[in-house]
């Protein structure tokens, strides 16, 4: 298996890149260590760095265990998207780690680090697409890497690592970076992975990335995998990040869904939907469905996103019911 995993990693790394990329691994790998080049970093990507615990910069540590990455909202954007500056580890002649972050966050233990110069972006993305496609440890990062590369190859790894054939998890996560990264080109592959890949739970999973996706209306394209996909669980997927999009369209599109959906779990999963709504929409649509003519499950399920809402609207509504009902004459 491990012979099968290394062809078919050389495979995409010489139809990405050729022989140009092969030449990049061979300059990485001669010597065990860190080794390092920079690229230009593709647009949108914020700036990419270490976060503490309450997402601010910190110092990035390329031998500590702990890696927290990401980018912020407070984070100072540049005017440029700037380069990025891609790490990898060499242990025994093979990529065992890879980092990838802003040229301009401040990193520790790099005294010891190989600089290589003049990388083509294309030969790192070809490069690290096939450590991706080695299914090991580190592929994860391999893909987010790739993907903050400016270079239009990093869409057609990506796209090609989401392809069948490779693992699931693989695909998965090559579709978020697709949608996270790579614009609307790779919304777009992302959107027909949703909509007609033949293995519902990565249509499932595509339909998250979706959400995350830039430069659509990916909401859009979820609400007509809620009302069309064959799979219950796509469908209930869709459902739910329908409401965690925020899309003022929400409520009404999963109202409607309750109503017409004829299974009882993707209407549960609807209802459920319905209590994650911000902004007190959700208690407005959980009240109205039981004051509506629905299937009792699907008042009681309403009743119950309510109880736990406890918010004061959702409470006074339950008091009203439960005096009502203490109300009502014993039958005899």
């Amino acid at each position: 298996m491990r012979t099968m995993k290394s062809f078919a990693s050389v495979a995409l790394l010489l139809a990405c890149g050729g022989a140009a990329a092969a030449g990049l691994a061979d300059r990485v790998t001669q010597q065990d260590g860190w080794v390092a080049w920079q690229v230009p970093m593709v647009e949108g990507a914020g700036v990419p760095c270490c976060f503490d615990s309450h997402w601010h910069r910190g110092v990035c540590d390329l031998e500590s265990s702990n890696w927290s990455f990401g980018t912020s909202d407070e984070d100072p954007q540049p005017a440029t998207a700037g380069d990025l500056g891609v790490y990898v580890h060499v242990a025994q002649g093979r990529i065992d780690r890879v980092r990838a972050l802003a040229a301009s966050c401040t990193l520790r233990n790099t005294d010891k680090v190989r600089r290589l110069d003049a990388v083509a972006a294309a030969d790192s993305v070809a490069l690290l697409a096939g450590v991706a496609a080695s299914a090991g440890k580190d592929f994860d990062s391999a893909l987010s890497a790739a993907a903050l590369h400016a270079d239009a190859g990093a869409t057609r790894a990506l796209e090609q690592l989401a392809a069948a054939g490779h693992p699931q998890h693989l695909r998965e996560q090559a579709l978020f970076w697709l949608a996270q990264a790579r614009g609307v080109e790779g919304a777009r592959i992302v959107e027909r992975v949703a909509s007609g890949d033949g293995d519902a739970e990565l249509r499932a999973n595509a339909v998250f990335a979706l959400s995350q996706a830039h430069g659509i209306d990916g909401y859009a394209s979820i609400h007509a995998i809620a009302q069309h996909d064959a799979s219950e669980h796509v469908r209930e997927q869709a459902l739910f990040w329908m409401a965690q999009t925020g899309d003022a369209r929400a409520k009404d599109d999963i109202v409607a869904a309750i109503d017409r959906d004829a299974s009882p779990k993707v209407r549960e999963q609807g209802v459920f939907a319905l209590s994650q709504l911000k902004h007190g929409d959700a208690d407005a649509a959980l009240i109205a469905l039981v004051r509506g003519r629905y299937p009792r499950e699907v008042k009681r399920q309403a009743l119950f996103w309510l109880g736990e809402s406890g918010s004061e609207a959702a409470l006074k509504f339950l008091d009203d019911v439960l005096t009502r009902a203490d109300r009502k004459p014993a039958s005899g």
